[in-house]
């Protein structure tokens, strides 16, 4: 018998309101409870229970979570009873806070992606042999640059497309600054022009080896054969934590001069 009165019970409200509410953020338990109030008026645990066919203590819960959503109120009495609250303005308010929930939790995820996606690559070292191979990737390094270009060179000519890198970079607003180991009637017009193209250049004596930090987060390092200038090993590097070194290297050089 109780399990009849429970099936016309279910009956009385139209069951398709269902997975309706579910979408709205409800469980399919609240869900229930909710309609059964609505059609049912006024009732305790017990009734509420034995219409939706589940343990009294779970309706209490369920309400709980109802009441928080304020979709029903708890009348104190002995024992206790609930109502639902009029559905006009309590679903309509309920929606509306949910959807700037929603909004707000999107926001932070967003926020939280974006992050991450800009924390600096893990360390990455990789070997480049030759002279225009060098030259290359150094030109591809400044293309990409955004904020500064530091660079320690020997001071001799480089190629047109990598003259044309720095002035580009220039012009985007990148700071671009050069140490020149030499400095002499060789190089002199070289560097001049370097200048004029808004290079901040300074000298200091030394040879070897050539440097270039972009934006404190990539690394060139090379390593020149005195004998044969045109032979040389670059250590390529991809890490912040090793090019913020290379950076402070290259501004205690230029604290010197």
């Amino acid at each position: 018998m109780k399990s009849k009165k429970a099936v016309n019970f279910e009956a009385q409200y139209d069951l398709s309101l269902l997975p309706k509410l579910v979408n709205l953020g409800l469980t399919q338990q609240e869900a229930e409870i909710y309609l059964t109030l609505e059609r049912g008026g006024t009732l305790h645990a017990k009734d509420i229970a034995s219409r939706v066919r589940i343990l009294p203590h779970a309706v209490y819960r369920m309400i709980r979570k109802l009441e928080e959503k304020r979709l029903v109120s708890i009348i104190t009495s002995s024992p206790l009873t609930f109502h639902v609250l009029p559905p006009e303005l309590a679903l309509s308010t309920f929606v509306k806070e949910r959807a700037l929930a929603m909004e707000k939790d999107a926001k932070e995820i967003y926020s939280s992606l974006n992050s991450h996606q800009t924390l600096p690559s893990p360390t990455q070292i990789g070997v480049i042999v030759g002279k225009q191979e060098f030259f290359a990737e150094s030109e591809a390094l400044i293309n990409g640059s955004k904020k500064e270009v530091l660079i320690i060179s020997i001071g001799e000519p480089s190629t047109t497309e990598l003259i044309l890198a720095d002035k580009k970079a220039i012009e985007r607003g990148v700071v671009v600054r050069m140490i020149a180991h030499k400095f002499d009637k060789e190089n002199q017009e070289f560097l001049n022009n370097l200048k004029k193209n808004g290079l901040e250049i300074r000298h200091f004596p030394d040879w070897g080896f050539h440097l270039q930090v972009v934006d404190g987060l990539k690394s060139l390092l090379t390593i020149n054969d005195p004998k044969n200038p045109e032979e040389r090993t670059t250590v390529k590097i991809n890490s912040a934590g090793l090019s913020k070194a290379l950076r402070d290297y290259f501004y205690s050089i230029g604290k010197s001069l």
